[in-house]
């Protein structure tokens, strides 16, 4: 059994980054007792709090001490950071496949999976050796950057931090979406993917449950309670998704009208569009437009 906690991290706002490095003490070394008003991300290499594991990845909460448990031979990439929306879930106790399965699920989850929006788990393990090496690389570019004084070292800091939070929330999702995955039929994993990217490819088109059908070709029930389980929204709250996040893209990039908007995203008309898009982000197409949106 674990404690599950996961941030919503907002992703409209770049971050202070006061200090990023790399540590690696000579012989066994005990983190020392502190309590950071920042939070602070650790790449470890080897155990140092909550048996962290090589590849882990471990938010500390700010305002909360922290002490190494005992000691150890262990070496990490660190940032320490502010200026962040990082708004905690805690799901209480229980096993993580089980969350996964069962809270990911959950509306008043699903609904904050956007492109403005990533979620956090509060310890993860990167067990993708290409993973790990990709978030290496950016932290010694960051270290590099800073070393040289170049100017506005703190700005490619903030940058690249949001970069590694992005591919950690990537990574999290995709290692859930394997888990689960491993306990289904290798067939209906991958009809699900090419579902996933069908809806990418046509969220501008009229799309319905005998469609799905006929593109999966599996009864649309069975498929919609797989999809779920998997990617933690039904068929078409995925695909409502994709085309709230193009309609944002659009709001954002053009000065097109909101009819011309709907066409091109697959709702019915404007007036539906408007109905939507209040519901999932809580502020109408506008006042959006105008940079008036909820984080």
């Amino acid at each position: 059994m674990v404690i599950f906690m996961q941030y919503l991290c907002s992703l409209t706002t770049l971050p202070h980054v006061s200090f990023m490095n790399y540590f690696s003490p000579k012989g066994e070394w005990v983190h020392f007792r502190r309590r950071n008003v920042e939070y602070i991300m650790h790449i470890q290499e080897n155990g140092v709090e909550y048996v962290l594991l090589p590849g882990d990845v471990f938010f500390l909460q700010p305002y909360l001490e922290h002490v190494g448990t005992r000691p150890a031979e262990c070496a990490y990439y660190f940032a320490h950071f502010s200026n962040l929306s990082l708004l905690p879930f805690d799901y209480g106790e229980g096993t993580a496949l089980e969350i996964a399965d069962h809270k990911l699920a959950e509306d008043t989850v699903d609904s904050v999976f956007d492109f403005e929006h990533c979620m956090l788990p509060k310890h993860i393990r990167v067990r993708d050796e290409a993973v790990r090496a990709q978030l290496a690389a950016l932290f010694e570019a960051c270290i590099e950057k800073g070393r040289s004084g170049a100017k506005h070292y703190r700005v490619f800091w903030a940058c690249k931090l949001l970069e590694m939070l992005t591919t950690l929330a990537q990574n999290s999702l995709d290692a859930k979406a394997e888990a689960i995955g491993s306990a289904l039929p290798a067939r209906t994993v991958g009809k699900i993917h090419d579902l996933c990217a069908y809806l990418d490819a046509h969220y501008a088109e009229k799309i319905t449950g005998s469609t799905i059908e006929a593109e999966a070709g599996m009864n649309f029930d069975y498929l919609n309670r797989t999809f779920r389980r998997i990617t933690g929204k039904t068929v078409f709250q995925y695909l409502n998704c994709v085309r709230i996040n193009r309609v944002k893209e659009l709001l954002k990039t053009t000065d097109m009208k909101l009819a011309e908007i709907a066409a091109l995203t697959g709702f019915s008309d404007e007036f539906y569009l408007s109905r939507q898009f209040k519901k999932a982000t809580g502020v109408s197409p506008v006042l959006y437009a105008r940079g008036q949106m909820k984080n």
